[in-house]
């Protein structure tokens, strides 16, 4: 599998432009920002594009299963968190609300319309597992550029013509790397699966 067959995407609200989707075109990693009109819209387009058609797989920094007590999985009591939130000390997929529903009606029409797998990951743990203390939710412009060389050191994959512009285009390329790591076979995997699990 070549580097252009996944992207990461940071996740935001319909309308906000802070949804940005990472993508390697085969010679860099490229930012792309959804504008404010419709996120979901934007995905499903970038994704339909001649250039975007050897797209396998999507990870994405949302939640894609609400907890298992509303299944009635067995196990399950919990009506605000998952196994992977509690593990992760994420937010709750409840407490997200609409922008959780988004991401699972996305995952839906992705898998069925267009064949496409698509993962959930946590960008802050991969963070920070890699970066360690030097991340944090509020990165400069200036911060980047030492950030990605430390990931490049031990991805060497990973080129760049243009540094990430602010923490979503980061948060983003971390998304992207959890997908390098699980298409390499380097990942973790976080939660049940019955339930929902996380990408790391």
């Amino acid at each position: 599998m070549t580097l252009t067959h996944w992207i990461g995407i940071d996740y935001g609200s319909k309308t906000s432009g802070n949804t940005v989707i990472c993508h390697h075109d085969g010679q860099v990693l490229q930012f792309y920002d959804a504008d404010r009109r419709d996120a979901d819209a934007f995905i499903i387009r970038f994704i339909e594009q001649v250039q975007s058609a050897s797209i396998q797989h999507v990870f994405i920094d949302a939640p894609l299963s609400l907890p298992g007590v509303y299944s009635q999985q067995e196990g399950c009591t919990n009506f605000h968190y998952r196994q992977c939130d509690i593990a992760l000390k994420a937010m709750s997929p409840m407490f997200l609300g609409g922008l959780t529903a988004r991401a699972m009606e996305l995952r839906q029409t992705l898998t069925q319309k267009h064949a496409i797998s698509v993962y959930e990951v946590y960008p802050k743990a991969i963070a920070l597992l890699e970066l360690k203390n030097q991340y944090h939710k509020k990165l400069s412009k200036i911060d980047f550029p030492n950030l990605c060389n430390l990931l490049t050191a031990k991805y060497p994959d990973l080129h760049f013509n243009e540094y990430p512009r602010h923490q979503h285009q980061f948060d983003s390329l971390l998304a992207w790397l959890s997908g390098y790591r699980f298409i390499h076979h380097q990942h973790q995997i976080i939660g049940e699966p019955s339930e929902g699990q996380v990408i790391i």
